[in-house]
């Protein structure tokens, strides 16, 4: 009786998994403008003939990482700044989505080699050679030895 229980609760948890899987993936399909990086404002201090300090700015950067090194650029149109931080939130979500999707399949993972293994009789081999069959690389099945 417990079996059926942990077997309903186990097709159950697989359920709502897969249908928060289709939830993110829809999700994914609908973001289109996606940024990498982040948007600051910087300030510049200069000093004066006379020792005053001027602060100017704010100078609106974005910044990127790109083969491991940091690309900077000024936004100078202030309408550009809005949709940069859009699109750089778009991309905050994508990775967060594609997180999420990883971890479900990850469970979904487990939960399939947990109900796989209940219904797989471990045989032992008796000195009678190698096991009957290998991994195909091509397919990632199993092939039945000749």
């Amino acid at each position: 009786m417990v079996a059926i229980e942990r077997k309903e609760d186990t097709m159950n948890r697989v359920e709502q998994l897969k249908a928060r899987r289709r939830e993110l993936v829809a999700e994914l399909g609908s973001l289109e403008e996606i940024r990498r990086g982040s948007v600051v404002e910087q300030f510049v201090e200069r000093v004066l003939k006379d020792g005053r300090k001027v602060r100017r700015g704010p100078y609106v950067l974005y910044s990127y990482k790109e083969k491991g090194k940091t690309v900077s650029r000024r936004v100078t149109k202030r309408e550009e700044v809005a949709i940069y931080r859009r699109q750089i939130e778009g991309f905050r979500r994508f990775r967060s989505v594609v997180t999420e999707l990883l971890a479900i399949g990850e469970e979904l993972s487990a939960l399939g080699l947990s109900g796989a293994e209940e219904g797989v009789k471990k045989r032992r081999n008796r000195g009678r050679g190698e096991p009957g069959g290998r991994m195909d690389a091509g397919t990632g099945g199993w092939v039945e030895a000749s």
